[in-house]
């Protein structure tokens, strides 16, 4: 079946979209009541070829320790990953990209993050898309902190992402409709939703601009 001359013109604003902050920088909030393994498909995903020139921060807060391998393919685990340990969450010892500790509050996660983005080679000179920035995840955050200072947080770090013309997701599972999805929707570019009803599957929102994406194959 043909799609309509609207469709088409939704879908072609989509893609224009997308490829506009593929290329300016974004930052993504990815949600959804789904088995942990389609969340960590999809942050691989966004974390980009690991065959590609990229740099790449994840930051581990509240997650068990393997995850890691799960999120960030192994073979992206070298001199342009950087892991961020959050209060306590084990890191494997043989891991063999750096590892930074933050024991301490979400201000000194702050800056350690923004420390890690800068003391990448090159990092004054990123191409589009070359910095990826993964954090899982938000729900653990905002149970331990208050949420304007998680807010202050994303506005920071997500500012740090975009100037670098970079690529950051952060993973909250709860449903797209939940409150805390709308309350925090607004701090960023687009959310990503994944289901799992006709196998891994995926759906974009760009708030912003009113556009939605039908349900697309992870």
């Amino acid at each position: 079946m043909r799609r309509s001359g609207t469709d088409e013109t939704r879908a072609l604003e989509f893609e224009r979209t997308l490829q506009r902050l593929k290329r300016e920088g974004c930052n993504l909030l990815l949600v959804g009541s789904v088995p942990d393994s389609v969340l960590s498909a999809a942050s691989r995903k966004l974390f980009g070829d690991p065959e590609e020139r990229r740099f790449r921060v994840a930051v581990l807060s509240g997650t068990p320790r393997t995850v890691v391998y799960e999120r960030l393919p192994t073979t992206a685990l070298d001199e342009t990953a950087t892991v961020i340990s959050h209060e306590g969450v084990s890191i494997p010892p043989h891991i063999s990209a750096p590892v930074v500790d933050v024991d301490s509050g979400i201000r000194e996660l702050t800056s350690s993050i923004s420390e890690t983005i800068t003391s990448f080679e090159g990092s004054k000179n990123f191409q589009p898309g070359e910095l990826r920035l993964g954090l899982d995840s938000l729900g653990s955050m905002l149970t331990r902190y208050d949420p304007t200072l998680v807010r202050q947080f994303l506005g920071i770090v997500g500012g740090q992402v975009r100037g670098a013309n970079g690529m950051g997701h952060y993973v909250l599972p709860r449903p797209y409709d939940h409150e805390l999805v709308t309350a925090l929707e607004p701090l960023f570019d687009g959310v990503i939703e994944y289901r799992v009803e006709n196998g891994r599957e995926e759906r974009w929102h760009f708030t912003h601009h009113d556009l939605r994406s039908p349900w697309l194959p992870l």
